[in-house]
């Protein structure tokens, strides 16, 4: 049979008085009311997940059972310690009144915990050094990093050596200027309020329980390494909790789990009871999108331990800013994940499996269902439920082909290409609307109206949303129909059948590559089902739809959890490849219109959806007209105010003619770096951004960078200070003979603050292979040129002490350069001064304090020292 295959069976039918025939074309069978019914029905998904997101416990108080989380006495812990204020390691505040706040409320614990329970601390400090490959990669040395570890045990358990443990991890030190409540202060409240809970009850405790408050996060996960290397309660610690934080409040979510022992989330899994977890958001983490990274990292590689990292991500915008307050962490944020961590660390205690050899196997796909309950599958069981749905897929195609067959009079074949046509068709209609979504973020950023959504991002809706939908549905609805080989309720059904086909690609691929994000694609599985039963059209329509309810609940869902995370991110996101409006205009288009992939079969097959996608695209050029012309494009505001660093630098050139130079350094953490700051800052519209030249001829663009972020901050800008900053480092830097001809000894002396990093970069060809304070090699960083980069983290937390370090700087045999009598090396010291009287001068500290309630500024006096030997 050849032709367009109309639904009609009969040779004549009446159709509103007009005979129709078998093979005519018909303009849809789908009313236009369908799709806005289907439309606003999937759009209050994403409420759902949103009211989900927002339901907090109500939080307890001292009149509840002593054995149950209270929430009043950890926010009292919590305003306790951010009553100190900033608590940068290495500082007063927090090396000794923090300290002293902890070990008061750890003995307070001890007093009140039952007959048949006891309570060890130790305040203990340590030395050492590590390698990480977080961002660029490092090299991390530290001294006298101090931490607060207690230790919990049942009265009259066996020896310490014979016990095994489990391990609750915080920080209580900050980055500078910011009270750190929720990084991680609230961290420290929960673990201490649970601890609290565990010792007060009228039973003893299975296993011991080591609460680490540590004191040394921040300055890149130095602490956690002292306690699991050094500290001898590491030795019996099985498994662990660690709490942190990249927002304020919320839900905390399990954004990390393993590496090994899937137990450990099978009992998060049955314990919990406010669960909010996913691989998806591990493998996200895990792939470098977010600029962060935790003490679940030293655990997993230098304690070969397992467990789980949680995290609260909501309100990203106070996170490592001066708004990261105790107001903005409310009781009952604290009672939900106090809630979570008592019974996770209750039902861990209570497994038997604490005490076993670890289970050396993957973890499992894990996800929670809205808020419900949690879905987690290990290896097996994962396969079996991919192989099941897969079958099911085909099944439901095959029936799908045999109803064609017979009803259409066309081969099993031939309808096997009609549903590859739909299947192409669908993949062109995503394209189309991520592309249609592009365009009004390519004329925000040419227009200079950057980052409109970061202070409002509902405008994420009328900018990036709807035109993705609007692209997305005329590409399917009219590229489709003009050579559609089916029409009627049979090109729905090929369309549908296309979707399933699409799902069931997906969870293979997903699954092959072992992804534990497939979950996603199995869930968009389930509207297949519908090709089962033998039913009318509409019916099946409607099945359709109501089996897409739980798949785009969950996508909401999921969605609405992304974008709550990556539009803060984007104040922080540097000097990325694209603009910030394109990033987030492909993330939100994607989450859309895999929200609402399932209409897209109504779409096809509708009858003239043109008012629909015209309102749709109209609604979206007005809207980004008015973020252009209007303070409704304003970026920032006080609650969501933009990130400002500003480093007060001496840098000094020690070339044959030495030169110092003054200045104001800007790393560019946005698209509207520097020249926001223009009406605030005078002589900021003549800031010079980091030159080609300066940065081929200086390492890291002679810049004072304190973290590995080249790759993510390439770009800074630089206005003149009048004066020097208070930071201030000796440097001595030599180049002594080595027993080997085509190696030589580099030997460094720095005496300043208490932080300073050194960045090394031998001549190329040659490498360096071994410093005195790491006791081996350096972790290597980004290449520069031709040539290696090494970067290296010094700490000091206690009274500063001389640095002196020895490395060995090796060439390739024959290697031009320094075999010429070029420089072996290029040398980067920075002193950076993060904390105390000689933070700012008077000058710094007034400018900063000039910016408006807009702007979350920072910054210290920097003491840069570039040489080359």
């Amino acid at each position: 049979m050849t032709g367009v295959y109309n639904l009609r069976i009969s040779n004549k039918q009446h159709r509103h008085g007009q005979v129709v025939k078998e093979n005519v074309f018909e303009d849809g069978v789908v009313p236009i009311r369908w799709m806005a019914v289907a439309a606003f029905v999937t759009s209050l998904s994403l409420v759902v997940a949103a009211l989900v997101d927002r339901r907090l416990p109500e939080p307890l108080d001292r009149s509840a059972p002593a054995d149950r989380f209270i929430a009043e006495i950890a926010h009292e812990h919590l305003v306790n310690l951010t009553s100190i204020g900033p608590r940068v390691a290495g500082s007063y505040e927090n090396e000794v009144l923090a300290v002293q706040m902890l070990v008061e409320a750890v003995k307070g614990i001890a007093a009140q915990a039952s007959p048949h329970n006891r309570v060890d601390y130790d305040v203990f400090s340590a030395s050492g050094a590590f390698s990480l490959t977080f961002l660029d990669g490092m090299s991390n040395v530290y001294r006298d990093v101090q931490s607060v570890a207690v230790r919990a045990r049942g009265a009259g358990a066996r020896p310490a050596r014979a016990r095994t443990a489990l391990l609750l991890n915080c920080h209580f030190d900050t980055v500078p200027d910011s009270p750190g409540a929720s990084d991680d202060g609230a961290g420290c409240a929960v673990a201490l309020e649970t601890l609290r809970a565990l010792v007060a009850a009228p039973r003893p405790l299975r296993h011991d329980v080591v609460v680490l408050l540590n004191g040394a996060e921040e300055n890149i996960l130095q602490a956690s390494h002292a306690f699991v290397t050094q500290h001898p309660w590491a030795k019996s610690v099985r498994a662990f909790i660690n709490i942190e934080a990249c927002g304020a409040g919320g839900r905390e979510v399990l954004f990390q789990a393993g590496p090994h022992d899937p137990w450990i989330m099978e009992v998060y899994a049955g314990a919990v009871p406010h669960p909010f977890a996913s691989s998806l958001a591990q493998e996200l983490f895990e792939s470098g999108l977010i600029p962060a990274d935790t003490d679940f990292r030293i655990f997993r590689d230098y304690g070969d331990l397992s467990g789980v990292d949680l995290a609260w991500s909501s309100n990203g915008y106070v996170y490592h800013t001066r708004l990261d307050t105790a107001s903005r962490v409310p009781p009952a944020a604290l009672q939900r994940t106090g809630d979570n961590v008592l019974a996770l660390t209750l039902g861990l205690l209570a497994n038997e499996r604490l005490e076993l050899a670890t289970e050396r196997e993957r973890q499992p796909v894990f996800f929670d269902v809205v808020g419900a309950f949690v879905i987690a599958a290990r290896a097996p069981a994962a396969a079996l439920a991919v192989v099941a749905t897969l079958a099911v897929l085909a099944l439901s195609l095959h029936l799908s082909a045999d109803d064609a067959a017979r009803q259409l009079y066309m081969s099993r074949r031939a309808w096997w290409r009609v549903v590859l046509r739909a299947a192409r068709g669908a993949a062109l209609a995503q394209l189309a609307g991520v592309a249609a979504a592009l365009l009004p973020a390519l004329l925000l950023h040419a227009a200079g109206a950057r980052l409109a959504f970061y202070a409002s991002p509902g405008l994420l809706v009328p900018l990036y949303a709807l035109p993705a939908l609007c692209g997305a549905w005329a590409d399917a609805r009219y590229a489709w129909r003009a050579a559609a080989p089916v029409r009627g309720w049979w090109e729905w059904r090929a369309w549908r059948d296309a979707l399933a086909l699409w799902a069931g690609v997906v969870l293979a691929a997903g699954a092959l590559a072992g992804l534990r994000s497939a979950f996603l694609p199995l869930l968009w599985a389930l509207p297949a089902l519908a090709a089962l039963p033998r039913c009318s059209p509409a019916a099946g329509a409607a099945l359709h739809a109501a089996l897409s309810a739980l798949p785009a609940l969950q996508s909401a869902y999921l969605a609405l959890g992304s974008v709550d995370m990556f539009v803060p991110i984007m104040g922080r996101a540097g000097t990325a490849p694209l603009p910030a409006d394109v990033m987030m205009s492909l993330v939100v288009s994607s989450l859309t219109l895999t929200t609402f992939s399932w209409m897209l079969p109504l779409v096809a097959a509708a009858r003239r959806p043109a008012p629909l996608i015209y309102a749709g695209a109209l609604v979206s050029a007005l809207t980004v007209a008015l973020v252009v012309l209007t303070p409704l494009g304003a970026p920032y505001s006080a609650e969501r105010p933009q990130r400002v660093m500003l480093f007060h630098t001496r840098r000094t050139l020690h070339t044959p003619e030495p030169v110092v130079e003054d200045f104001y350094w800007l790393p560019e953490l946005d698209a509207n770096t520097p020249h926001s700051l223009d009406a605030h800052v005078g002589g900021m519209r003549d800031a010079r951004a980091s030159s080609a030249d300066e940065c081929a001829r200086w390492l890291y663009c002679g810049a004072p960078y304190f973290l590995p972020v080249l790759s993510l901050v390439s770009r800074g800008h630089r206005l003149p200070a009048p004066g020097p900053p208070l930071a201030a480092l000796r440097v001595r830097a030599e180049l002594l003979p080595h027993e080997s001809p085509d190696a030589r000894t580099l030997a460094l002396e720095l005496e300043g603050p208490s932080h300073v990093v050194v960045i090394l970069s031998p001549a190329a060809g040659a490498h360096v292979p071994w410093c005195s304070e790491l006791k081996g090699a350096p972790q290597p960083g980004p290449r520069w040129g031709a040539r290696r980069t090494y970067f290296i983290a010094l700490h000091h937390a206690r009274r500063p002490r001389p640095w002196r370090l020895r490395c060995t700087v090796r060439r390739a045999a024959g290697a031009a350069g320094a075999a010429a009598g070029g420089a072996w090396l290029q040398l980067s010291a920075a002193g950076h001064a993060m904390f105390g009287a000689g933070q700012r001068h008077e000058r710094h500290a007034r400018l900063l304090a000039a910016l408006p309630a807009s702007v979350a500024a920072t910054g210290w006096g920097v003491d840069l020292h570039l040489l080359e030997l």
